[in-house]
């Protein structure tokens, strides 16, 4: 994909009865305003060739759920056209470990904390993540790829850009190919609801490991939104949120959409909340457009003169 403008597209999605109560209740769910992939998974155009990732068998798990949360991880890299495997490996590999803890917690629930670790093919530390889950007991019992996905691709678009990144540094001589961000003023509602998701914006994009900076200077992508409230009907209220992504000329090189029909309670009452259910899932689809940009989309804005 080229580095003109990527437009991802969230629709409308059916609330059912669950999450209208959920929503007008006790606790918001991060499926509102979800957004929707592309085809593939963060990869950067232009990039290198890479040797390949091996995925190393899960300390502290059986091996039924060590195989199925690795052949998850696998699954995961070669979404986004990586080459991945759980045997093999040559003189350039990077390998991934991961070391599993299993927590029990009070009305027989679980949760389980996962380190993972990618190194060279030395064995040198690149990254770690962390991420932990709660076990739904029937899925864990005979677990497999296909339902683990969500727990790994987190973590494997942090190493993708940490791996991609590090090849691309070796070759252009630049410092780094994660481009610092900065998110401007959200336009269309109150200084109070603006700031709240300028806030949790700028949260969520640092949680997908970028450089959040909070003024002009230095940055090299610009994170600028809007938000439009239509009409309440019937005790909902129609929320639309559009996102562009701009270099630091004020080019816009992408654009993302986010529509939902909210509890209007909630919208007046909640919003602190359901700003962070927005700003969630927009930081995934901003992380996909900026991850689909060639480096050379990244002129660094000069600094001002004081």
């Amino acid at each position: 994909m080229s580095s003109s403008e990527t437009h991802h597209q969230n629709r409308f999605l059916t609330v059912s009865a669950l999450l209208i109560s959920l929503l007008t209740g006790c606790q918001p769910v991060p499926t509102p305003f979800a957004h929707t992939p592309g085809t593939g998974d963060p990869i950067i155009t232009q990039r290198p060739d890479i040797a390949g990732i091996t995925v190393k068998p899960i300390t502290g798990l059986t091996k039924q759920q060590s195989d199925a949360l690795s052949k998850a991880m696998v699954n995961a890299f070669m979404a986004m056209e990586i080459p991945a495997a759980t045997t093999g490996e040559n003189r350039h590999s990077k390998f991934i470990n991961g070391t599993a803890k299993i927590a029990e917690l009070a009305k027989n629930r679980s949760v389980i904390q996962i380190e993972w670790s990618l190194t060279d093919s030395l064995g040198k530390p690149i990254e770690r993540h962390e991420t932990r889950h709660r076990i739904i007991s029937k899925l864990w019992t005979h677990p497999n790829s296909k339902s683990l996905l969500p727990w790994v691709k987190p973590t494997a678009r942090i190493f993708a850009r940490s791996i991609l990144g590090a090849r691309l540094d070796t070759q252009t001589g630049n410092q780094t190919s994660i481009p610092r961000l900065h998110v401007w003023p959200i336009d269309g509602i109150d200084e109070i609801r603006s700031t709240a998701l300028k806030t949790a914006m700028e949260r969520s994009l640092k949680s997908q490991k970028f450089p959040v900076l909070k003024g002009l200077d230095g940055a090299m992508l610009i994170i600028a939104g809007s938000v439009s409230l239509g009409p309440a009907r019937e005790g909902k209220q129609p929320i639309e949120v559009n996102w562009v992504v701009l270099d630091a000329k004020g080019k816009q090189v992408g654009k993302l959409d986010q529509r939902n029909a909210i509890a209007v309670s909630t919208v007046k009452r909640g919003w602190q909340s359901l700003a962070l259910i927005i700003a969630q899932n927009a930081a995934g689809g901003v992380s996909e457009i900026v991850n689909r940009l060639p480096p050379d989309s990244f002129p660094q804005r000069k600094k001002t003169r004081r």
